[in-house]
């Protein structure tokens, strides 16, 4: 049966081009013409309406595949888009990327689930409640002096925050969209202004549910020479990034006045991130539940030393909700190979 590609958009949000649509959405859809003959359009997704989206999908008579290409940080119900998605998915719709992957990999949590891994960090914790972090958090940053912390869903830099024990007891606490320090007297200052932080599990919601807290990270100092990205099409790796942050700055995201340069796979100077990444792959398959990998994703690594002082990677992040390529669009064409 012929296939017919939906890609589905957000009309509010700062990832836009002055025609209203994010800069690579009609690339995508015109690599999928060119490479995989399939036709297509782009919707935008209203969630007052997405009773009469889910139906004109469901409608439509070819294969229906569905790409969405929506910053769930742009949404204000992100469960709802999920339940949304998984509502197509049950329907036959091929959906990319599925909910369940989403939600397993897309959070900063799965950082505490593969911290046994190889590309994990044993010391990685997550604190689901309020109560659980005032109780283990600062016995860990006394021990550490510094922690990094991530809430457990956000992108650019948004809700991280490095926070460091000084000597006089006194802590600075660091969020790195923008570099802005705050100051605490105190670890109970520090708590109380925390606190309002954490958000309440919805009981209505059905992929947040227990998702809400922060992930608490070893701080690595190598973060100064940047974060090496490795950009996957499902398990194809298609792109090196390196995300070298501001001279005195921890944060590599553009936001923060990163400086990004593009390598392909096979650059020497990249072979260890190339080589972890396809080992690790069967370390994040179990977290697929029987779906295929993110259509377009990234590992986000840092350098670190290993015991013996040789250079090793450690997973930062994972992020495959809508990872942008603006500035790699002919990484549209592997995306549309997908489908052929």
């Amino acid at each position: 049966m012929k296939k017919y590609a939906v890609i589905i958009e957000y009309a509010i949000g700062t990832d836009k081009g002055c025609d209203g649509f994010r800069p690579d959405t009609k690339p995508l859809l015109k690599s999928l013409r060119k490479i995989a003959n399939i036709d297509g359009e782009v919707v935008f997704y209203n969630p007052d309406r997405k009773k009469e989206l889910f139906k004109y999908i469901e409608n439509i008579k070819q294969k229906t595949i569905v790409i969405s290409r929506i910053n769930p940080g742009n949404l204000d119900e992100v469960d709802e888009y999920f339940v949304f998605l998984k509502s197509l998915s049950d329907i036959g719709v091929d959906v990319h990327t599925h909910p369940d992957v989403m939600i397993n990999l897309d959070f900063k949590d799965i950082l505490e689930k593969l911290k046994n891994s190889l590309i994990g960090d044993k010391g990685t914790q997550f604190y689901n409640t309020f109560s659980s972090f005032k109780k283990e958090f600062p016995t860990i940053l006394e021990k550490y002096r510094v922690r990094v912390l991530k809430t457990n869903y956000g992108s650019t830099g948004e809700g991280v925050y490095l926070v460091n024990l000084r000597d006089d007891d006194s802590i600075i606490c660091t969020e790195a969209v923008d570099n802005i320090k705050y100051f605490y007297e105190n670890m109970e200052e520090f708590l109380t202004a925390f606190k309002e932080k954490f958000t309440h599990d919805d009981s209505n919601e059905v992929y947040f549910k227990g998702k809400s807290g922060f992930v608490g990270c070893r701080y690595l100092p190598r973060i100064n020479e940047g974060e090496i990205r490795v950009l996957l099409v499902q398990d194809k790796i298609v792109s090196i990034v390196h995300k070298k942050p501001q001279s005195g700055e921890f944060s590599a995201t553009l936001f923060s006045g990163a400086q990004y340069q593009y390598f392909k796979p096979d650059n020497k100077k990249y072979q260890d991130a190339v080589k972890l990444t396809k080992k690790a792959l069967k370390s994040i398959e179990k977290h697929l539940t029987g779906q295929p990998y993110p259509l377009l994703w990234t590992m986000d690594y840092i350098k670190d030393y290993d015991n013996k002082g040789n250079d090793s990677l450690v997973l930062s992040e994972i992020n495959c909700s809508c990872v942008g390529v603006t500035t790699q669009l002919e990484i549209c064409d592997e995306v549309a190979k997908v489908f052929l």
